[in-house]
């Protein structure tokens, strides 16, 4: 009975990859979760340019990639007013070499026409007090460790006997200059592409076992323990998702791997109760991979696991067990925010009952993967959540030879009738908020059914 709603619970943990929970085992506060390793993405060449462009920019682009794990970042800023890009590898083969010793940056070029052009190129940063260059490097001299850093130049001073050019330069912050931002990561083709075009999205693996005694308490003197007997994640979401300062999180989703969950409660009685139990169960916090570029973008992934449980009667001392598989169709697609036509597939398992009880329970189990971000500055959030609001099971009163009004009359075979009903929700958000936000919030299905409506010989 709790395992229903457990299940598709697990369904909506497939399918988000993303979630949200921490579980109380027997009662316990639940432990902090560690800690996921990031994914650090490193500077990556442009996608074209001649090496030789000298011209500022009010929007350009910036590539990031982490080629053991086949991601890419793109980055497409566009300057705020008085503010002009200018990108070092746009211009790398005109220029000698580049000092970043001091505070200020000299740029010594390869030929006295090369510093004619940039002069003529870089000129309207002299222009007004307020005209600001963001020179971005990206060489380990410049750049550290990071691997990418913007700089602000002030104005600009020429020597034309020596061919250099010195910047008046201060490190800055991509927020400092972005009027507006966006970032996509994805994939990159595995035989790698010089133009670094997107042909897969990334992958997210959120198969996890979390069986366990889950909960245990004391009603009536009766001692009461619900256990996740075999509850476990499976599958890979595959995802393409875009942070923007202006349209929040943004993401298409696509399943693969039997993405689904199977998920078989057991609850254990030692007498009857006569006062309900409602409880809220944390299962499990599993934080997942997330992904990181210096200054620019931080992405946090975990999917958690929380029921709401409820017992309005348990007549003797029995434990009594069901479960379920849930799955969607491997290529199942949709796009955060927007609807999508998802036929989950929901199996019972598992189905057992030993000693003669009356059983009256219910559970509803949300699982939540939830991507929460940060990009330059800015909270974003998305993911997908699977509720399962009405896990419902119903063993039938007492079972005796007589039969039940269920089972009907037989010939002298204890039996308990036995239903279990379940309604599962997806919804998915995404948009700008914390970790515990779910802006924009679009159920993709609604489905309900009956498990199991049988009789069960005890």
């Amino acid at each position: 009975m709790f395992v229903k709603s457990a299940a598709s619970a697990g369904l909506l943990l497939a399918l988000t990859n993303f979630a949200s929970a921490s579980p109380v085992l027997m009662k316990k506060d639940a432990a902090t979760p560690a800690v996921a390793n990031k994914i650090l993405l490193t500077p990556a060449a442009p996608a074209s340019g001649d090496g030789s462009n000298l011209a500022l920019a009010s929007q350009d682009s910036f590539i990031w990639t982490h080629d053991d794990q086949g991601i890419q970042a793109n980055m497409t800023l566009q300057a705020s007013k008085n503010f002009r890009l200018l990108s070092a590898p746009n211009f790398q083969d005109v220029v000698q070499s580049v000092d970043c010793s001091t505070e200020d940056i000299t740029i010594k070029f390869g030929s006295a026409s090369s510093l004619q052009a940039a002069q003529a190129a870089w000129k309207w940063v002299n222009q007004a007090a307020s005209n600001t260059i963001i020179y971005v490097a990206d060489d380990e001299a410049c750049a550290g460790d990071k691997g990418r850093q913007p700089f602000s130049v002030e104005s600009i001073t020429y020597d034309t006997t020596a061919n250099t050019a010195l910047f008046a330069a201060t490190k800055a912050a991509w927020r400092d200059f972005a009027e507006d931002a966006s970032i996509r990561i994805s994939g990159v083709p595995a035989t790698g592409n010089t133009a670094r075009d997107i042909g897969k999205d990334v992958s997210i693996d959120i198969g996890h076992d979390f069986s366990q005694p889950i909960y245990s308490t004391t009603i009536d003197g009766v001692n009461l323990a619900i256990a996740c007997s075999n509850c476990k994640t499976q599958g890979t979401l595959n995802a393409d998702i875009t942070l923007s300062l202006s349209n929040g999180f943004e993401a298409s989703l696509t399943t693969s791997g039997n993405l689904g969950a199977t998920v078989e409660v057991s609850v254990t009685a030692g007498g009857s109760i006569s006062s309900p139990l409602s409880t809220n169960i944390p299962i499990a916090t599993v934080p997942l991979a997330g992904f990181s570029i210096a200054d620019v973008v931080d992405i946090g992934p975990q999917l958690t696991i929380v029921a709401d449980a409820s017992i309005s009667g348990f007549s003797a001392s029995a434990t009594a067990t069901v479960g379920a598989t849930a799955s969607l169709p491997d290529g199942s697609g949709f796009t955060l925010g927007q609807g999508a036509n998802i036929q989950p597939t929901i199996q019972a398992t598992g189905l057992s009952l030993s000693g003669e009880v009356s059983v009256s329970a219910q559970v509803a189990p949300v699982f939540t993967l939830q991507l929460a971000a940060t990009f330059l500055g800015e909270g974003l959030v998305g993911g997908l959540a699977l509720q399962a609001p009405v896990l419902k099971a119903d063993f039938a009163g007492q079972a005796t030879s007589a039969g039940t009004a269920q089972c009907g009359a037989n010939t002298g075979i204890a039996e308990v009738g036995v239903e279990v009903d379940v309604s599962a929700e997806l919804d998915v958000f995404g948009g700008f908020g914390g970790a515990t936000d779910q802006p924009n919030k679009t159920s993709l299905f609604n489905k309900s059914t009956t498990l199991w409506k049988a009789c069960l010989v005890v």
